[in-house]
């Protein structure tokens, strides 16, 4: 079966909103999620939807079906009305697309946001270092909710901007153990590895809970012309450090997945590894957050530093890239679509990429039947998305991509 054969087959046997499995033994079942319910199931038809009309039918029963569910317990940009919303921009095509449902959503973002902004205030008033990375993520916290935001256009401004000086404020330095590092030290244990293997706490680089969230969503913020005090140093500061920090062994320049604080004292990055290269850690999600300040910014050299990386990555052996499966988060499908917006379409890298998704189609990751995953985040629909857009070059109708799910656009 060719791989657009196998694209619209698996999408088929997603297409029914009510026969679809969404969780496992092993995986909870959210519908109203982006990252693995009904959401971002919308998200996939609206997409295919643009070279089949028809499908449009089919994103709009996702979505309701995601409207009905309840709401999970802790909601941020992947989970809950976040999700719900986010979703129902990415599928409107025309003015007033969605526009009950979203003024009935977007107030409760705010809301969210809000509160996220009102305790790390307290913090940064107090004086308290260290950053929770649920606070400022992408998945969890302020990074991901401010690019819902940011999409809200004028009537989610005000808190917008609060974000964004938060996020100017993350990166003043802050003391710690005595020393003066970038603010965004976190105590928080480390989610790649051992919880104690780091007692003094670390800097984390990655898209998914690092800083390089925060700096995509200042640098998109700045594409679209909102800005404020301090966020182009800010914006400096993190580059620069990501940039800085770096090692070097004989493939080239490589990022870890996080500094832990006593290497950040000593600056001694070429005893860490490479990260991973993923979506969520590594040089793809890394390198377009650098390429978006560099755009932003008027910094050519960021965006050939970030894209020389991300080409030294895969210079190395296949099986010390860590890429586990066909997933946007941490598989094939995630590097496919962020090395495309990194290094563009003719990049040699591209096809053994989309080989080796494709090669996982009758693994854990794509495959549509129990006990595996349909979703966005970890599962067949994101696999899809990333699938059709490197088949499918034609641009989307969409105002809002699916990628800016992931602070990529």
């Amino acid at each position: 079966m060719s791989a657009q054969a196998w694209l619209a087959d698996s999408a088929g046997r997603l297409s029914r909103p009510a026969e679809v499995k969404l969780g496992n033994g092993d995986w909870p079942n959210h519908p109203m999620s982006l990252a693995d319910g009904h959401s971002g199931l919308a998200m996939l038809f609206a997409r295919l939807s643009d070279d089949s009309p028809e499908l449009r039918k089919t994103a709009h029963e996702h979505l309701s079906a995601s409207a009905r569910a309840p709401r999970p317990g802790a909601e941020s940009l992947f989970d809950g009305l976040p999700s719900l919303g986010f979703a129902a921009r990415n599928i409107a095509r025309a003015d007033g697309d969605y526009g009950g449902l979203l003024a009935a959503i977007d107030p409760h973002v705010l809301r969210l946001a809000e509160n996220l902004l009102t305790a790390e205030e307290t913090r940064l008033r107090e004086g308290e270092p260290g950053a929770k990375m649920a606070c400022y993520d992408v998945t969890s916290g302020l990074a991901g909710l401010g690019r819902y935001l940011l999409a809200c256009g004028a009537g989610a401004r005000a808190v917008l901007e609060r974000v964004l000086c938060y996020l100017v404020r993350l990166t003043e330095p802050v003391w710690v153990r005595g020393h003066r590092v970038p603010g965004w030290w976190t105590s928080d244990p480390s989610m790649l590895a051992d919880p104690m293997a780091h007692p003094d706490g670390h800097f984390n680089l990655g898209m998914a809970h690092g800083v390089s969230g925060p700096l995509a969503l200042l640098a998109l913020s700045h594409g679209q012309g909102v800005v404020v005090d301090g966020q182009e140093e800010a914006m400096r500061r993190i580059a620069t450090w990501l940039l800085s920090r770096r090692g070097t062994d004989s493939y080239g320049r490589y990022w870890p997945a996080l500094v832990p604080l006593e290497q950040e004292l000593t600056g001694a990055v070429n005893w860490l590894p490479p990260s991973r290269v993923a979506w969520c850690y590594g040089a793809p999600g890394v390198a377009r957050a650098v390429q978006l300040t560099a755009t932003a910014l008027g910094e050519p050299a960021w965006a050939e530093e970030a894209a020389s990386t991300l080409r030294a990555a895969f210079s190395r052996p296949w099986e010390r890239l860590g890429i586990r499966d066909a997933s946007l988060c941490h598989g094939s499908a995630g590097v496919l679509h962020a090395t495309t917006l990194v290094l563009g379409r003719e990049a040699d890298v591209l096809p053994m990429l989309c080989d080796h998704l494709l090669s996982q189609r009758d693994g854990h990751t794509v495959v549509t039947v129990p006990p595996n995953r349909p979703g966005f985040l970890d599962g067949t629909a994101g696999t899809l998305l990333a699938l059709h857009d490197h088949l499918n070059p034609s641009s989307s109708a969409a105002r809002l991509p699916w990628s800016a799910a992931l602070l990529l656009a």
